[in-house]
């Protein structure tokens, strides 16, 4: 609860140096606040779940409001939506900065009717900032990001609990999953506050965990293994098509599929996103699924004793084509 209430402080500490910064800075004083917000995971998280609530927002109507030429009014019906609208807004100010120090300061004046330069940036920051601020302040309190807390699930198996989870796997390797997929859905509970369901009847069958997303929208989060062998390639694609069915069912654009990965090896998962960026992910039939690879497999020495792992790469070829996988 510490970390939520101190991220809700520094994101209400950027909101006031944006308001209150000298117009001739503007731009820099964003650049900063993109520059900080992509390095909060957290926020992060929130912010790719908004850029999915509604992917038919209208960005061309968002951005002409913002001149004179036209009366302002949000074209977004969700606030995550216009979340992201202003999220875009403030990147492509940020990725303009260096090479126009006034950009920030030029849209400011485009949407206000202020004379001063300075009322008008205070305007704008109040009016079409701001409310992302507020977005990510309540739903950090809410601690409503499923990829946040699936960051930190991943952490607490791979740094504690892999011993006590693989001999409980171990034990009962036949029913092995439901372990480590009960362990997920009791963390989701405990830690993020989603309230889930262990493999609740839908039309596509049974999933691993379908719930409520503090009571919002369905969560769509299947679980499965990956052993190099009798559940290698094929079978993680057939989770990824299980998940998409599932999205479908629920009318949900977004799936998470947890890889819990028993091998010593490193598993090379593609991606439709920024190369190198967590969590990785594809798109398929209008559903983002997003892969979460957790190592459950304890080590057997030191790393410095371990050598070079062998990596297996799975393109997404691999993982949206079973029978090619």
């Amino acid at each position: 609860m510490k970390y939520q209430q101190r991220l809700q402080v520094a994101v209400r500490e950027r909101l006031r140096k944006l308001m209150t910064a000298p117009y001739s800075s503007a731009s820099h004083e964003v650049h900063l606040a993109v520059t900080w917000i992509n390095s909060q995971p957290a926020l992060k998280g929130l912010l790719e779940e908004a850029s999915r609530a509604e992917p038919g927002v209208d960005r061309e109507r968002f951005r002409t409001g913002l001149t004179r030429s036209g009366r302002f009014v949000w074209p977004s019906r969700t606030e995550q939506g216009r979340a992201a609208l202003i999220w875009e807004l403030m990147q492509d100010i940020a990725s303009k900065e260096a090479s126009n120090p006034d950009v920030g300061l030029r849209t400011a004046i485009g949407y206000s009717m202020q004379k001063r330069h300075q009322d008008s940036w205070r305007e704008f920051a109040e009016d079409i900032l701001q409310p992302l601020f507020d977005f990510l302040s309540e739903r950090v309190g809410a601690e409503s990001s499923i990829l946040h807390t699936l960051e930190r699930y991943r952490t607490r198996i791979e740094w504690f609990d892999r011993e006590e989870l693989y001999t409980r796997f171990d034990a009962d390797r036949t029913n092995g999953e439901e372990v480590y997929n009960l362990d997920l859905q009791r963390f989701l509970f405990l830690e993020g506050d989603h309230i889930t369901h262990a493999k609740p009847r839908s039309a596509s069958g049974e999933a691993d965990l379908i719930g409520d997303l503090d009571g919002r929208d369905p969560l769509v989060c299947d679980g499965k293994i990956f052993d190099g062998k009798s559940r290698s390639k094929s079978y993680l694609a057939k989770g990824v098509h299980q998940v998409i069915k599932y999205a479908h069912d629920y009318g949900q654009h977004t799936a998470y599929l947890v890889i819990y990965n028993i091998t010593d090896k490193l598993l090379e998962l593609p991606t439709d996103g920024t190369p190198g960026a967590w969590p990785p992910y594809t798109e398929i039939s209008g559903v983002r699924v997003y892969f979460i690879h957790v190592r459950v497999l304890p080590p057997t020495t030191t790393a410095s004793k371990a050598g070079k792992a062998t990596r297996v790469t799975l393109t997404k070829e691999n993982l949206t084509n079973p029978d090619a996988a």
